[in-house]
């Protein structure tokens, strides 16, 4: 069996790493540049849109694509085996090969999994947060220089790095908030917790989408962020299963909600039935005196 991974450089060790666990027979990456990867060919070309994409992977010979399911690629992979006639499926979490494929994926809002046998040839998008960088080192054996011509409907004009402000998947203690926050200006009291604690701010969908009190990067979910913090603070959280996917992993759940019945209580190691603007107030005095200041 051939697989091919593609990806920027920084997403390829891990789905080089998805595509081992099927132990095929040849394994080629599609990227923008060289990166150390143990697989049988490297491929490097100049791919700055989706239609470059597209037009590059369509013209290679696979029995499976792996893909990372980003937003783009999602749209890549689809493009590609529409193209080729194929089956696609997007966010696998785990691949087995016995006889014949079958991926594992979350549904229903992370409340259950399915396994479903996909018929080869086919393009996959791999969560990647279900998989680790591949451990072996080395070089490909081959690297060959791709020459796309694409033309694309669309022509760029400019393209902007986004600076984000955190990288919430790093945090070691995360103080989140939700729709229990009754205006932006109650962020400060946040902030000067998350502060004391050492910990970064989070928050719920709402909070950035409709109200934009805060980043897209600072939404935890299913459509945001996966962390997995030692310490995870919920403050006036309801729970809903879309937020409660992004923190499943932490290792311990605090959370405060004049709700006694909310969701939330259900996946809390700590459950406080509480108002967060008396809760949050004590808990900042305590916090100076106990560091004296």
């Amino acid at each position: 069996m051939k697989v091919i991974v593609a990806s920027d450089p920084s997403n390829l060790p891990k789905l080089v790493s998805a595509a081992k666990s099927l132990s095929p027979e040849v394994i080629e990456a599609v990227s923008t540049d060289r990166v150390s990867v143990p697989v049988d060919k490297l491929v490097v070309a100049d791919l700055t849109l989706n239609d470059c994409w597209t037009s590059a992977l369509s013209e290679r010979e696979f029995d499976l694509m792996l893909l990372p399911s980003t937003r783009d690629f999602k749209e890549i992979g689809a493009r590609v085996a529409a193209r080729k006639r194929i089956s696609y499926l997007s966010d696998a979490q785990e691949l087995e090969l016995s006889g014949q494929l079958v991926i594992s994926r979350m549904v229903f809002s992370g409340r259950g999994i399915e396994k479903l046998k996909v018929p080869l040839p086919a393009v996959i998008t791999v969560d990647l947060d279900a998989f680790e960088p591949i451990s072996e080192g080395g070089d490909p054996l081959a690297v060959e220089e791709l020459k796309v011509d694409c033309s694309p409907r669309i022509n760029l004009l400019e393209r902007r790095e986004r600076e984000a402000e955190v990288d919430l998947s790093k945090a070691e203690i995360i103080v989140s908030v939700g729709r229990g926050l009754k205006k932006k200006e109650d962020l400060e009291m946040i902030r000067e917790l998350a502060s004391l604690l050492g910990a970064e701010i989070a928050c719920t969908r709402p909070i950035s989408a409709d109200f934009k009190w805060l980043p897209e990067e600072r939404h935890v979910g299913m459509t945001g962020v996966r962390v997995k913090p030692r310490i995870y603070l919920a403050l006036g959280i309801s729970g809903q299963i879309q937020h409660v996917v992004g923190f499943r992993d932490a290792e311990t759940v605090i959370s405060v909600n004049t709700d006694p019945d909310a969701p939330i209580s259900e996946v809390s190691d700590y459950f406080v039935v509480a108002d967060l603007y008396e809760v949050v107030p004590r808990l900042i005095e305590e916090i100076r005196k106990k560091k004296g200041s």
